[in-house]
């Protein structure tokens, strides 16, 4: 088992849940239990069902591998990029299974005609049982997602620990969004 990181949602109702971002995302996900990923809803299209609109399917959970730490996923600031944390996200310590590592089979999915991995058709449209693999979903995104087939969320992790765990690879967490950045969003606009 390796560990990683993994934004999850909680809602004012529920504190002390946890949910998904975006996909299947009124599941309850427990803590302190091992949980299989499941395919989300397909469109017509093939694409997955989401809060978000269609996403492309790539089944499996999307995991941080070395902090906790996300640039595409968040509130947009004055600048009109990605500046502050949501204020129901909350950033989770989960193991995920490395048991059998994807990544050929993933890599072989992304290879042209020239027999080149063009890295973001890398990815395996069935969930990686017992393992995972790396992929680069955005590429405004810090780093590369692990997608795990299945995963145990340990404990929700305080914004002070976020700092200190990104501050350990010099970089600084996006402050979480609330009242007083709303007003010098909107004094910036």
């Amino acid at each position: 088992m390796a560990k990683a990181y993994k934004l999850f949602r909680i809602k004012k109702t529920e504190p002390n849940k946890i949910f998904p971002l975006f996909v299947d995302a009124d599941t309850e996900i427990p803590i302190g239990e091992w949980v299989e990923a499941k395919c989300g809803e397909k469109t017509a299209n093939g694409k997955v069902k989401s809060k978000l609109g269609a996403l492309a399917f790539r089944p499996g959970y999307h995991l941080n591998a070395d902090m906790p730490y996300v640039t595409h996923i968040g509130i947009k600031g004055s600048s009109g990029k990605i500046e502050y944390l949501n204020p129901n996200h909350v950033w989770c310590e989960v193991e995920y299974s490395d048991e059998i590592n994807y990544q050929d089979k993933a890599n072989l999915n992304g290879m042209n005609k020239k027999g080149i991995v063009v890295p973001k058709n890398a990815y395996l449209t069935f969930i990686p049982k017992n393992g995972y693999y790396r992929y680069k979903t955005n590429p405004n995104m810090f780093g590369e997602w692990i997608i795990a087939g299945s995963i145990k969320v340990n404990r929700i992790i305080s914004d002070e620990e976020v700092k200190a765990i990104c501050n350990q690879y010099g970089v600084n967490p996006l402050p979480r969004y609330n009242k007083s950045c709303e007003v010098s969003y909107k004094t910036a606009n």
